[in-house]
Order: C-alpha cells, then sequence, then structure tokens
C-alpha cells in the first residue's frame, strides 16, 4: 500500500505563531540531522500518535507545553490526508482527532475536533483493506484476533531502544499482548492465509458452535425420547393387562419399532375392545414383582457407591491434613540441611561445643529424619492423583444409578396405581381416550429424535458443508505460500546485508515469525538466535536489513495493507560514542569519529539507498541522525529534511519556548 508521510505539524498553543511544518519527499532517504534535545526522537511518538496510538508518547515539558496539536499528512496514490491528534495535558492521551482528505491537503492555521480516535482507526483499517475477519493462526496456536490498522505499525517504526535490540525485533513487540497479536496474524499479513482462507475458517467455526448446539438439542430429546420408552413400555403393559392387546411373554424382547405399532393398533380402538384376561392380569403382576426387585438392587447398588463416595472423600481430607502436618515438619527440620552443609565444610563446631559432642551424628539423624519426610510428602502427594479417576467414575455411578432407580420407581407407580384403580372409569371412553392421548404423545416425541427428523437433518446439512469447507481449505497450500514468503525475505535480508557492517554477512539468516526474531545458521549446520550473537553493530546490521527486507516483500506482493515507510531513530548509536552524541553545538568531529566507525555508518545509508532503488521509489525511509551529510552527502535517493545544530533550530521554533519560559 503507497501510505508515506509528506508531511509533520506542529501546531502552537499561542494562536500567533504560524505552525511548525516539517516537509518529506516520498519514495526518498529523508533525513533529519541535528545535535541531542533537539526533538529528534519525537518524531516517531509524533507520527504514532496521530495514527491512533492508545497512549501518547510524545515527551513532556518542551515539547508538549509548546504544541496543542500534533499533525501529518499522508500520501497516498492519488489523494492526500491529513490526521490530527490534540496534546492531552494531563491524560494520557486523548480521543479529539481531526481528518481532512482531499487530492492535496492545504494546512489550516488552526483546528478543531471533527471525529473521535476509534472512527479513525476504522477509517485506517479501511484504507488499508484490511480484514474484518478474526485471524485463527494454526502455525502457533494463539487465539483468534481480527488484524489492525495498528497493528501494522509494528513494521514501520524503529526508535532507538529498538533499532539495536538483541531481544526484541519489533516495535511494540516487548509486550505480550502485541507480541502474541502480531504472531497471529503474520501469515495473513504476508499472503500465506488468503481472504477466502479467513471466510471458510470464519464459517467454519460458526457451524462448528451450531453443531454442537443442535448435537445438545439432539442428545436432550434422545434423553427424553429414552425415558419415554419405559413408560410406553409400561403403558403396554396395561394394556395389555386392560385387553387391549393381546399379547404373550415378555414386552422387552420387542423393538422399540415392534411397540410403537402396537401402539398405533390401541390409539384405533375402545373402551368396547377390551377383553380382559387371567394370563395378562397375571403378567402385569409379575412385572411389578421384577419391577420391585430390579428397584431393590439399585437401591443397593446407590447405597454402596454412596457409601465408597463418602469413604474417598474422607481420605482425601485425611491425606490433606497429613501433607499439613508433614509440611510443618518439614519446615521445622529444613535447617538441618543448611547445618549438615556447614558441618560438611568446616572442621570447627562452634555451635556444638567440644568435638565430643559428636555433632555429625546430631545433624544426622535431623539430616536423615528431613529425607524421610520429604520422601513422604512426595508419596502422599502422588495418592489423590491415582485415584482420581477412580473418585470421578463413582460420582458419575452415583448419578447413573440415581437416575435408573427414578425411573423404575416411575414405571412401577404407574402400574400401581393403574392397578389398584377399582373405580368405574377405568374401562370408560373418556378414560381410554386420555390413556391413547398419552401414547399419541409419547410417539412424536420419539419422532422428533428419530433419523427422520428435521435436527438430524439440519445436522447431516451442516456436515456436508463443513467437508466441503475442509476440501477447500488447504493448510499445504497456505504452508507453501508462507514458506515462499519468508524464503523471500530473507532472500532480500541477505542481500541487504551485504553493505551493512556486519560479522557474519556470508551465513544465512532467517526470520523466525514464531519467535519474532531472527536465526543465522553457521558454517557447522547450528542456528543461532538474535539474543545468542555478540554486538551491538550485528543486531543493528540484522535489524535493518530485516525490517528492509520485509518492507520490499510487502512492496512486491500484489497489495499489502502495510505502510510503505519506515523511520530509523538514531541507527548510529552503536558506532558514535557518547561524548559526540551528547555534543549540542559542534559538527561532527573527525577526532572523535574512527574512520572504521564511519564508515560502517555511512554503509546504514548506502544500505538505506540501495532498498529504496530495489523498491523502484516506492519505499520511503526517515532516519532521524547524529550524523550529518559529511557521511551520507552525496550518495543516492537522499533527502535531508533539516538540520538542528547551533543557531539552526530544532523540532519547536525558539520564539515558542520563550513563550512558554515567560
Amino acid at each position: 500500500m503507497f501510505f508515506q508521510i509528506k508531511k509533520l505539524i506542529l501546531w502552537p498553543k499561542n494562536t500567533e505563531y504560524d505552525p511548525q511544518i516539517i516537509e518529506f519527499e516520498v519514495g526518498k532517504v529523508n533525513i533529519i540531522t541535528g545535535a541531542s534535545r533537539t526533538g529528534k526522537s519525537a518524531i516517531i511518538p509524533i507520527i504514532d500518535y496521530c495514527l491512533g496510538s492508545e497512549k501518547c508518547s510524545i515527551p513532556v515539558k518542551t515539547i508538549r507545553n509548546a504544541c496543542s496539536w500534533f499533525g501529518i499528512v499522508i500520501q497516498l496514490n492519488d489523494s492526500q490526508i491529513l490526521l490530527a491528534r490534540e496534546e492531552p495535558g494531563i491524560k494520557k492521551s486523548t480521543d479529539k482527532m481531526y481528518i481532512l482528505e482531499d487530492k492535496e491537503i492545504c494546512v489550516p492555521k488552526s483546528i478543531e475536533k471533527n471525529e473521535n480516535r476509534d472512527n479513525v482507526k476504522k477509517r485506517l483499517d479501511e484504507i488499508a483493506r484490511l480484514t474484518f475477519l478474526e485471524v485463527e493462526n494454526s502455525f502457533v496456536g494463539f487465539s483468534k484476533s481480527r488484524p489492525s490498522f495498528r497493528d501494522l505499525m509494528a513494521f514501520c517504526f524503529q526508535p532507538q531502544n529498538i533499532v539495536a535490540n538483541a531481544n526484541t525485533l519489533f516495535y511494540k513487540a516487548d509486550t505480550t499482548e502485541h507480541r502474541q497479536k502480531l504472531i497471529n496474524i503474520f501469515p495473513y499479513l504476508l499472503g500465506a492465509v488468503t481472504q477466502k482462507d479467513l471466510a471458510n475458517k470464519n464459517e467454519l467455526a460458526m457451524l462448528t458452535n451450531k453443531l454442537k448446539t443442535l448435537d445438545k438439542a439432539l442428545s436432550n430429546l434422545k434423553r427424553v425420547g429414552d425415558k419415554w420408552r419405559e413408560e410406553i413400555n409400561s403403558w403396554l403393559l396395561l394394556s395389555r393387562e386392560l385387553g387391549l392387546i393381546e399379547l404373550d411373554g415378555d414386552l422387552n424382547v420387542l423393538t422399540f419399532e415392534e411397540q410403537l405399532h402396537l401402539l398405533d393398533e390401541i390409539t384405533n380402538k375402545n373402551a368396547t375392545d377390551s377383553k380382559l384376561v387371567n394370563d395378562s392380569i397375571n403378567l402385569s403382576t409379575e412385572e411389578i414383582i421384577l419391577l420391585r426387585q430390579r428397584e431393590e438392587d439399585l437401591s443397593n447398588e446407590l447405597v454402596k457407591a454412596k457409601r465408597r463416595y463418602t469413604e474417598m472423600k474422607q481420605l482425601m481430607g485425611t491425606v490433606d491434613n497429613y501433607r499439613e502436618a508433614l509440611n510443618i515438619q518439614l519446615e521445622r527440620l529444613h535447617i538441618s540441611k543448611w547445618l549438615k552443609n556447614i558441618s560438611d565444610k568446616s572442621t570447627d563446631k562452634p555451635l556444638f561445643g567440644n568435638s565430643n559432642n559428636h555433632p555429625e551424628n546430631i545433624i544426622g539423624k535431623f539430616y536423615e529424619k528431613l529425607i524421610q519426610i520429604e520422601d513422604n510428602i512426595d508419596t502422599v502427594e502422588k495418592l489423590p492423583v491415582s485415584f482420581e479417576r477412580e473418585f470421578e467414575t463413582v460420582c458419575n455411578e452415583i448419578e447413573e444409578t440415581a437416575e435408573n432407580l427414578n425411573i423404575v420407581r416411575k414405571k412401577l407407580k404407574l402400574l400401581n396405581d393403574k392397578l389398584t384403580d377399582e373405580s368405574k372409569s377405568k374401562f370408560s371412553l373418556e378414560s381410554v381416550s386420555r390413556f391413547l392421548g398419552r401414547l399419541e404423545y409419547a410417539k412424536e416425541t420419539f419422532t422428533q429424535s428419530s433419523t427422520d427428523s428435521k435436527l438430524i437433518k439440519d445436522i447431516e446439512d451442516i456436515n456436508i458443508r463443513m467437508e466441503i469447507i475442509n476440501q477447500e481449505t488447504d493448510s499445504v497450500k497456505s504452508n507453501i505460500r508462507l514458506k515462499l514468503a519468508l524464503s523471500t525475505i530473507n532472500t532480500f535480508a541477505m542481500e541487504l546485508l551485504q553493505f551493512l557492517d556486519s560479522e557474519r554477512p556470508n551465513d544465512s539468516m532467517e526470520l523466525d515469525i514464531e519467535n519474532l526474531t531472527i536465526k543465522v545458521q553457521g558454517k557447522d549446520g547450528r542456528k543461532d538466535y538474535l539474543w545468542e550473537i555478540g554486538s551491538g553493530s550485528n543486531w543493528l546490521a540484522y535489524h535493518i536489513s530485516i525490517t528492509l527486507a520485509l518492507q520490499l516483500k510487502f512492496l512486491k506482493s500484489n497489495y499489502s495493507p502495510i505502510p510503505s515507510f519506515i523511520v530509523y531513530d538514531q541507527p548510529s548509536q552503536v558506532y558514535f560514542p557518547k561524548k559526540l552524541a551528547n555534543n549540542d553545538d559542534s559538527e561532527l568531529d573527525p577526532k572523535l569519529v574512527k574512520d572504521e566507525d564511519k564508515l560502517a555508518v555511512q554503509k546504514i545509508f548506502i544500505t538505506m539507498s540501495q532498498a529504496i532503488k530495489k523498491s523502484k521509489n516506492r519505499l520511503q525511509v526517515i532516519v532521524l541522525e547524529h550524523a550529518d551529510s559529511s557521511i551520507y552527502g552525496g550518495l543516492e535517493n537522499i533527502h535531508e529534511v533539516c538540520e538542528w545544530r547551533g543557531e539552526k533550530g530544532k523540532l519547536i521554533p525558539e520564539e515558542w519556548i520563550k513563550e512558554d519560559l515567560e
């Protein structure tokens, strides 16, 4: 994405003064050079603040006391955007912002809020054409997250604390939240995960959640159906006893479908069809006897399970108490380890008096007791784990037995109620109608949970759709695209590394996106992480080469949401001495700079110039430096924006500072 900084604007609190405007050139290496305390290091926080950062990191006192608003003009392909944000005062930040879009921006002398930070961030997301779908990274297993424009700043800024850092490669990746988010969205930013992949994965996640809901509903229906099966069996027994059906033998040998068929027959009968048979009554009585025996068996099983549960709970409580007692003894005897260590190292035993007291024997007894208690603690700690599964089994057994017992009791109650009913209405048409109604309801309930139900059909349709999505989402192709993208980045980085001051320019390097660092492989085949490689000059060389290589890769893509600019704050810090860096009034003193250091710094600008050339001037680099034109002068694609030394100015005009002091 062509997205570069055209202007940086500061509006003074004193409206009598005009805004301070610093202009940059697109497609060039823009250098702001100057002494310390001139405001160079405030450039990155100002740009970041105007691009919607959560907090204001612009230095307090001079800069924030003098300015009312901070702004930048962004150059897009065929238009410009002015983004400005109010100085937050005593607050950490403010959401008050100003946005203006036009073909060419004319900087107003004063501005007022016309937008808030959230809406500006949404507009930047739109400009970057970022997906609104969540990204789920299967490479590292972090949680889902939607990429935002703010995440892209990791590739645009290299402040002083990052540019030559052995442990942190990217802006704000030193915090866990930003680090994990960047790891998560990296494959998407590299184009390894396409928009279609994201759409498929999000649809798959939605279907998975829906499938869980339907499966749960189906499970509930089946559970209800199972309970109704028992009740249907009871009603069939009563139907036989009432003479509505003729059936010999055990009803349990019939399939449920056969039982439903009998129900259909019963619904077509009335009370006049009842034919009482003595054998049927006897069979119902036998069924009651069997149910009572089953009830007794289940009750005994439940009592045993509950007793086992109680014993295991008591044992766990006893173990906890015993472990606590052992820990108390352990704490009291722990000093024996220290005393034994002293005793082993020294022949003088002042703590135990003369040598006749045999201090080694005394300490040894305490120490042996300590070891014994430690062993006991280890054994006790393993005990609850060893029967944890058995304890869970007992809990499940209690629940299952109790449920079965309730079903048997319900069935027994139904039979007893019907058999003890001596009223004349027992065989009436009204009674039979109610009886058949309940059976019809039971049949409908089971039908809902059968394989022919709409619920099952919906589940089948979802499974078919998920299978299609899985076929369309090819993780192998995503991995191939990721490897190709990383290979391109590594190749660019190796080419740029040749221009820099590195001790291992010929050792292959690779970007490790799972750890957000660089690995360098020597001739012996060993891979060393960035933090395992010494020297600030090496860290700087790898930072510059890999960050420029990433920008070149993004520009090479058909489309990338990453802004095509990067800002480096004082990359020469590893070479120039502190004495030079604090020299506010003089030019670079050749006596203070070694020839090899000066050449190493010059290589930095040569590398950046080569990156601009390789990008065909579609990349913008901004450098905030102590080094002056004696080092970078005459190089291709270099533009000196301003020089802040002596009386030549600072970020904040002198009259603004005087106004503030007065």
